[in-house]
């Protein structure tokens, strides 16, 4: 199964359509043999006179088979789809699929070869629950023609969702679709702004701490800029897996990564208590970290590489949830604006922490990502609205 995604910024359009059509035909001449197994089972409507394709472009996405009557999806996994990181960006794909209107099948490898008639009666019960599927489908095309082809931001302003949140991040256009798909309509501002600033450290340090990609992205602005030859940093320490695949992308070391600054501290202390850091950071950085370092007589230098500035907004109406991905972010928007009846969806406990001091309504994030805050917020309201239709019934 191909989980990439394509990009919608400069170069997108045809260029990224012709970008996924290649990468599906090298995919199809490079078939797992679970793949190949089942598509001697489906090919040429040998089920059921269904229509399927494999390797079949649709969205961001490469799907490993599509039922083109039905818009039913069926995805193999091999072992590595078990992996916590894998498993999250298969949800997240999944629950954009089904927003979209499409049946998502996943089976594991083995039950092609071992229990071919699991996956056959689970395609045979979605045809039956797809059955409106291209009704429904036609449906919403006529209705978004009645609005003069209106994209679904301005859909958004006729009421479009069932559910209102407030988002304190501006979101990519996956990240809209998937509130949109579900029902949830949305205001976004950005409640912080992120000031990068000039720095200087020592490049022979050989460890650094980041507890934020911000601080990151400022590292290697600075060393992007510096002379050739500077030593890059060889042992990093960081928060979050998402910081921790910037900096291996950019080339850097990860010795250690942790879910927060607390738990970074206590493994450094452990590990590495007699090393020397340069900790990369912002001007509202958190205590603990630095706090249990001095403590504990582990030599670090602070180094500033950006600021947060607060941008708190008086909103207007009610909403029910907001959506919060730093403890900044809390305090901007409470400063001005008080959180009522609304769901505080938060991305960690960092920011839970500082969502403690306004409200006790909270949802946390399984982890600590905006994709995975989007995910519990769908969740939480899907669940709602179904308790409100068996109270109904």
């Amino acid at each position: 199964m191909y989980n990439g995604s394509f990009s919608k910024g400069r170069g997108s359009g045809r260029g990224d359509m012709n970008n996924k059509i290649q990468i599906a035909r090298q995919l199809r001449q490079e078939q797992t043999k679970a793949e190949k197994k089942l598509w001697d089972y489906l090919r040429n409507r040998q089920f059921h006179y269904l229509k399927f394709r494999r390797q079949h472009p649709l969205k961001e996405y490469i799907l490993d088979f599509f039922c083109v009557d039905y818009g039913i999806v069926i995805e193999l996994d091999g072992g590595y789809h078990q992996q916590p990181q894998q498993l999250e960006k298969d949800e997240l794909r999944d629950i954009h699929l089904r927003q979209l209107g499409y049946y998502v099948l996943r089976f594991e490898n083995k039950l092609v070869f071992k229990q071919p008639e699991l996956i056959f009666k689970g395609i045979e019960d979605a045809v039956k629950k797809q059955s409106g599927f291209y009704t429904e489908r036609k449906n919403q095309l006529e209705k978004r023609k009645k609005l003069g082809n209106k994209p679904l931001t301005s859909v958004l302003s006729q009421g479009r969702g069932s559910y209102t949140v407030l988002t304190t991040k501006k979101l990519t256009l996956p990240q809209q679709e998937l509130l949109l798909n579900a029902g949830v309509s949305f205001v976004a501002y950005d409640a912080i702004e992120i000031e990068y600033v000039d720095f200087d450290f020592n490049p022979l340090t050989e460890n650094a701490i980041f507890t934020s990609q911000n601080a990151v992205r400022a590292f290697l602005k600075k060393t992007a800029h510096a002379q050739e030859g500077l030593p890059k940093v060889l042992n990093c320490f960081c928060v979050g897996e998402k910081t921790k695949t910037f900096l291996e992308e950019n080339g850097q070391k990860v010795i250690k990564t942790a879910k927060n600054a607390l738990e970074l501290a206590q493994m450094i202390l452990k590990t590495h208590k007699t090393a020397s850091f340069l900790f990369f950071c912002g001007n509202r950085k958190r205590a603990e970290l630095p706090n249990i370092l001095t403590q504990n007589d582990i030599e670090f230098t602070t180094v500033e590489v950006y600021r947060t500035h607060l941008r708190p907004k008086k909103m207007q109406g009610t909403y029910d949830g907001i959506l919060f991905f730093s403890p900044s972010a809390v305090e901007s928007f409470t400063a001005v604006n008080g959180l009522q009846n609304a769901i505080a969806f938060c991305i960690g406990g960092t920011t839970t922490s500082e969502a403690k001091k306004h409200t006790k309504n909270i949802v946390i994030a399984n982890k600590p990502t905006v994709e995975n805050t989007l995910v519990q917020v769908v969740k939480y309201f899907n669940a709602s609205a179904m308790a409100g239709t068996k109270k109904q019934e």
